[in-house]
């Protein structure tokens, strides 16, 4: 999975207004403080899987340092699941995903920003 620098850049500011996130098996992450920075990643710089969480936590110590470690790069899915929870309409996500955007191949980077407007209103 490569996530592109503005994807990167939108999910640290989806972080900051406090996006919804609980640290789980299957989510992607971007190490912020180098807290696994001694095994490299296998997708690219600062990007780790999370396969086993406990592997996470005992670096960490606890979720709240993993999750001021560590912010979430939510998937496509994920952003969808969490429009469905946020009571996004379903057309609005539609106007959001207009054939323009599914041509440049920037579908995640148009659901984070629907996902960082809805954090501020």
């Amino acid at each position: 999975m490569r996530f592109l620098p503005e994807e990167i850049e939108l999910a640290r500011k989806l972080n900051t207004a406090e996006l919804p996130w609980e640290p789980g098996t299957g989510q992607y992450v971007w190490d912020e403080t180098g807290l696994i920075a001694d095994c490299p990643s296998p997708f690219h710089d600062h990007i780790y899987y999370i396969l086993d969480i406990k592997h996470f936590l005992r670096r960490a110590g606890t979720i709240e340092h993993l999750k001021a470690s560590m912010f979430w790069l939510p998937t496509w899915y994920d952003c969808r699941r969490l429009l469905i929870e946020m009571n996004v309409p379903t057309e609005l996500i539609c106007q959001k995903l207009d054939s323009q955007i599914i041509k440049t191949g920037k579908e995640r980077l148009a659901l984070y920003q629907l996902l960082e407007e809805k954090l501020k209103s």
